[in-house]
């Protein structure tokens, strides 16, 4: 009876185990998979989290949930086969007292039989890309629009939805929707969307190492690239802006001999990858009057809370007015930039005027909510970049009425230059905002120091573990016509 007790009680704890190793393995998934995949970025989340390498815990409230897709599916499937390999051998090699401890170690190692799936699997998932790979290319081939490739620090995604915006005014145009910006996002574009009536096909390309842009450029092959900016965004990654600047230009590279290659004039960095093109067509806009060279540039710029409004003139000495609610100075490079395309395809600077009368913002980049209780909210939730972030400060600086409120989990990858980017954001939110809340303790450390520098009230500082509970705290603090910048938001991997 003793024996069948004590059978029944190591049953019990060896399920229990079992249970918990699976609760980890599941949780550990869905890092994975906001990590893209990458074993070393997974890695580098479990060095920097040291904690959940013990816990069960789940992600409260998670912004993006596990999606069990086919490729989750097939490494969930992969895992779970070793554990019961491992588990199985443990059965016959270990005695009831050692085989608990021995279960008990799998557990704490689910992150590493998570990996070693993820290697396993690897050639069948790289099999599956390339037939999808294939199958988009032979689409393109067979439809033949005509291909626009944006990429940059910053600035790509709304450039892509403002020159998807003229350019629909008279063609045909299909554009990545959101940020999909990577092989898989394209191809499922392609395939899913393309059609035969598409005259142009616009795509956002990203980068976070050297060669992510030639593998898209092989994809889809553009015929005009545009570079909206060069900056420390990613830094952590690339480790210096020359590599960032030859990544970015992988795509001016990737252009056919009768290419067009736009670049930002203004920006010390793309206009140096501009001289140095010289068998491409080389179209240059900006704001800047001393820069020489700049095939278009804006004018007489004056912003407000209602909008933009300024001049533009082009290389045959055309002048028109143009005015748009979008918010914020950046976004004239970004109208800069579509207008300049926008043109090769025939169409005059008042056509363009007309629809840029139309533009409504990109979802979270300085969009205007207005909430409930009269709070105005200022989304830029997508910007994650030190140029983007003093811009949204100027937008919010230039409403009139309640309080200033920013919340922010401050920006990230930009290397060595983190802590002192975040710091002059906090002394550059200190001369704007009435209350600021930072949300993440550790993270937001440097705009807490940047904030008390310029002297402003520690009082009116609030620091939050997530944006959850920045949420519940408004619930006593906001009243009618306060105005809430949300600058920057950052994915599950960066909870504290």
């Amino acid at each position: 009876m003793d024996k069948i007790l004590l059978l029944f009680v190591i049953t019990l704890l060896v399920l229990l185990l079992l249970m918990v190793t699976l609760l980890r393995i599941v949780m550990f998934l869905h890092m994975l998979q906001l990590e893209g995949y990458r074993n070393r970025r997974f890695i580098k989340w479990l060095f920097n989290n040291p904690k959940r390498l013990l816990g069960v815990r789940p992600l409260k409230s998670p912004k993006k949930r596990l999606v069990f897709t086919a490729r989750a599916t097939r490494l969930l499937i992969v895992t779970l086969l070793l554990l019961s390999l491992m588990t199985y051998y443990l059965i016959n090699l270990f005695t009831p007292i050692l085989f608990l401890p021995a279960i008990f170690m799998i557990g704490v190692c689910a992150p590493l039989l998570l990996l070693l799936s993820n290697i396993v699997i690897y050639p069948l998932e790289r099999t599956i890309n390339n037939i999808y790979i294939r199958s988009a290319q032979k689409r393109l081939q067979e439809y033949n629009p005509k291909v626009i490739a944006i990429t940059g620090s910053y600035g790509k995604t709304s450039t892509k939805d403002i020159l998807a915006h003229i350019l629909s005014t008279r063609y045909k145009v299909l554009k990545t929707p959101g940020s999909f910006n990577t092989p898989m996002g394209i191809c499922k574009v392609i395939r899913g969307e393309l059609r035969p009536e598409h005259e142009i096909f616009i795509v956002e390309m990203g980068a976070r190492e050297e060669g992510n842009i030639k593998e898209l450029c092989d994809l889809v092959r553009p015929e005009i690239g545009v570079i909206t900016a060069i900056e420390h965004q990613h830094l952590e990654m690339f480790k210096t802006i020359e590599n960032i600047k030859k990544t970015k230009y992988e795509l001016i590279d990737s252009l056919p001999p009768n290419g067009i290659a736009v670049f930002n004039n203004d920006n010390e960095n793309c206009r140096s990858l501009a001289d140095r093109t010289k068998e491409k067509r080389v179209l240059c806009y900006g704001v800047n009057e001393n820069n020489k060279e700049t095939d278009l540039i804006a004018r007489e710029i004056s912003t407000s809370s209602n909008g933009i409004y300024f001049m533009i003139q082009n290389s045959k000495g055309e002048v028109v007015p143009y005015d748009c609610r979008l918010l914020g100075r950046h976004n004239v490079y970004n109208i800069l930039a579509s207008v300049i395309v926008a043109s090769e395809f025939g169409m005059s600077l008042n056509e363009i005027a007309e629809a840029v009368k139309r533009l409504e913002s990109t979802p979270h980049r300085l969009e205007l909510i207005r909430g409930v209780g009269g709070v105005t909210i200022i989304d830029d939730a997508f910007n994650a970049n030190p140029v983007g972030a003093r811009m949204a400060l100027e937008v919010l600086g230039e409403f009139k009425g309640g309080r200033k409120i920013m919340v922010t989990p401050g920006l990230v990858e930009l290397g060595e230059k983190e802590y002192e980017e975040n710091k002059q954001f906090g002394i550059a939110a200190a001369k704007v905002c009435d209350l600021v809340f930072l949300v993440g303790p550790k993270r937001t450390r440097p705009i807490f120091e940047g904030l008390s520098e310029a002297g402003f009230p520690e009082i009116n500082i609030y620091t939050e573990r997530s944006l959850k509970d920045t949420t519940e705290r408004f619930k006593d603090i906001l009243k009618s016509g306060d105005i809430v910048l949300f600058e920057n938001d950052l994915p599950d991997t960066y909870n504290e």
